[in-house]
């Protein structure tokens, strides 16, 4: 029986990939002139905040002249443009959930500097039992998923993960822990084919098909 659930925050909670690739354009292009492409901001995700920076600016994501106080500036400062609600019904189901005893966490790539004010901006403070995120030097989602069942003392099918990316397929896959591939967000359509092929346990094109599915599954 299902007793935790994993929630990505990108393209899964809400619609904030062009936010976070706008504030990484915003970011380089205030600092050095340049502005990346869309294409070379989404190269390097994966990594945390600071990974990604760090990458576009040839920048070691440790070093303390990394200007990440610019980007998190700037994230901030376009939320309310690019991203300023989430995902219809998304914050009433997480309070749901947990109002029926299940176990939530965020596991996302983002790291607290800009996964903490989309979570405030949505009213999201308080509902998870754990925050997880990402690390500048690789993509850490399996490690993190490792933890949570660590951290729950539950097995891999006791848990299930919700995300967009087919790399989340893959890193769930390579820890035994099945996925709800989250196919509701803007981008869904450009990766349909990437995430079929790595066969998700589940794909919902409807954020409202969610709370139906989690029902059975923890039935």
């Amino acid at each position: 029986m299902l007793k935790g659930i994993i929630f990505d925050m990108d393209g899964t909670l809400g619609d904030t990939l062009q936010l976070c690739i706008e504030a990484y354009r915003g970011s380089v292009r205030e600092l050095t002139g340049r502005t990346p492409s869309a294409e070379e901001v989404v190269s390097y995700f994966g990594l945390s905040d600071r990974g990604v920076l760090g990458g576009l600016l040839g920048i070691n994501p440790d070093a303390p002249e990394l200007p990440i106080d610019t980007f998190v500036r700037i994230y901030c400062e376009r939320h309310d443009e690019l991203a300023p609600t989430p995902f219809p019904g998304a914050t009433e189901l997480l309070w749901k959930l947990k109002e029926k005893g299940l176990k939530l966490a965020l596991l996302t790539g983002k790291e607290h500097y800009t996964a903490e004010p989309t979570v405030r901006k949505y009213g999201m403070e308080g509902v998870f039992d754990l925050q997880l995120y990402g690390d500048p030097y690789y993509n850490a989602k399996a490690d993190n998923l490792k933890r949570a069942m660590d951290a729950w003392q539950l097995s891999p099918q006791e848990i299930i993960y919700v995300g967009d990316a087919p790399s989340d397929i893959s890193l769930c896959h390579s820890v035994g822990v099945p996925i709800i591939n989250a196919a509701w967000c803007s981008h869904a359509a450009t990766e349909q084919s990437a995430c079929l092929a790595l066969a998700p346990e589940y794909r919902l094109s409807s954020f409202d098909a969610l709370e139906p599915l989690i029902s059975k599954l923890t039935s």
